[in-house]
């Protein structure tokens, strides 16, 4: 990991005017600006980059199982992380409170959960990266309009976080519209070419927002395509995903030339194309390497040597650097080391899910976790009134002392860096 004292020169002249008006923008430090070079990633002062960070899972996408939205248990989250329960907090507080006060709610949340002195939790671990992941309502209203704030909180995190040294990848991690079978399978979304269209036009405009911007790494550009049906529908295949992988790589291209693009694989490197063949530059690979069969150390072990050596064979075949944008070893600690070893050796690019959760204790899914018997209350939507749910939410604030680093990670997060 890296140190004080590489993390006092990647602050240094790291600071620059944001107006979420203003997408060309001229942003200071340029010479950060990533890009791919065989299966490394580059700053344009040639210096390679290996980024190593956190996803901020629940800030803008909310997931029940790990964040404090609410405890009525009567909203639906049939399938986390791919939409349905955001739609639901928002239509619920709308419907009790109007939307002035709904959103005024969810700005705090949102404020507590993730705030400056995470992102300073975060540059002291020697991180270099945050994935931010988005819903399809974080930026656009139930009738496809876009917000008038969907930049607001994007913005702050990108000026914030660089302030700090730390790039950042936008993940559309939610992206379901309302509209949609919150299943999403082949039947639904994937079937549907007026949502997947909509899908092009909102990456359009994201790309076009933070176009020439060295604090973005990359564009992620959808999260686990694949798992957005595991219910009652067949997955799409591999074919309907890379084509509308191609249709956002031309339409972000066409508005921004620069940045670096992710397609995450479903779930392995057969399920995408080789990009020399499709025309891609400046393309990244991601995967989520969860093993969830491991019982032990030595299984663990062997399914991160698995993909290790995928990436081996295929990244060196298709010259293109690979992205884990999501893992987790299940709390042992053992195979954490080695992986984090592993992955710094072969200069894979890594967040971890995710930087916090409500849980308590040593379970791998937060780095930071609630301090066992301090739990703060979630509130209920259904029955607490504004100031009580307002009051409950800052109550998950990290600095509110009711978080610690993880203490399964604390041993493993600030080791030497690697550069080259």
């Amino acid at each position: 990991m890296i140190q004080s004292t590489l993390i006092t020169t990647l602050i240094t002249a790291c600071t620059f005017a944001v107006g979420a008006a203003e997408p060309n923008r001229v942003w200071h430090d340029i010479g950060r600006f990533l890009k791919t070079e065989g299966t490394v990633l580059r700053d344009r002062n040639g210096t390679s980059v290996q980024l190593r960070g956190v996803n901020l899972g629940g800030w803008l996408e909310w997931q029940n199982w790990m964040c404090p939205m609410d405890s009525s248990e009567t909203l639906r989250d049939a399938n986390p992380g791919h939409n349905g329960y955001d739609f639901e907090v928002r239509k619920l507080l709308t419907r009790r409170f109007g939307v002035a006060v709904a959103e005024d709610l969810l700005n705090s949340y949102q404020e507590a959960w993730i705030s400056a002195r995470d992102l300073d939790n975060i540059r002291e671990l020697g991180m270099n990266v945050v994935r931010l992941t988005l819903a399809y309502d974080t930026m656009l209203k139930d009738d496809g309009t876009w917000r008038s704030d969907a930049f607001t909180h994007m913005d702050w995190l990108v000026k914030n976080a660089w302030d700090r040294g730390l790039y950042t990848i936008i993940d559309y991690h939610a992206f379901l519209p309302p509209a949609a079978d919150q299943h999403g399978g082949a039947a639904g979304y994937w079937s549907n070419k007026n949502q997947m269209a909509e899908t092009v036009r909102i990456w359009t405009k994201i790309a076009a927002h933070f176009k020439g911007n060295p604090a973005i790494a990359m564009y992620d550009l959808l999260n686990e395509p694949t798992n957005s049906a595991p219910k009652d529908q067949p997955a799409p295949k591999p074919d309907d995903v890379c084509e509308l992988y191609d249709k956002l790589y031309k339409a972000i291209r066409a508005v921004d030339p620069d940045h670096a693009i992710a397609l995450e694989g479903m779930w392995d490197w057969r399920s995408l194309r080789d990009p020399a063949k499709c025309g891609y530059q400046n393309v990244v690979y991601s995967f989520h390497w969860y093993n969830w069969g491991g019982k032990n150390t030595e299984d663990l072990r062997r399914a991160i040597d698995k993909d290790l050596q995928s990436f081996a064979q295929m990244g060196a075949a298709w010259n293109v650097p690979v992205f884990i944008g999501e893992f987790n070893h299940f709390g042992d600690k053992d195979a954490w080391k080695y992986a984090f070893e592993e992955y710094d050796r072969q200069q894979l690019n890594w967040t971890m899910w995710t930087y916090k959760n409500k849980a308590s204790g040593s379970n791998s899914w937060g780095v930071y976790t609630t301090i066992p018997g301090k739990a703060p209350s979630v509130p209920n939507l259904v029955t607490d009134r504004v100031e009580d749910i307002r009051k409950a939410w800052k109550a998950w604030a990290t600095s509110a002392g009711n978080f610690a680093l993880n203490p399964m990670f604390k041993p493993l997060l600030v080791r030497e860096p690697q550069t080259k």
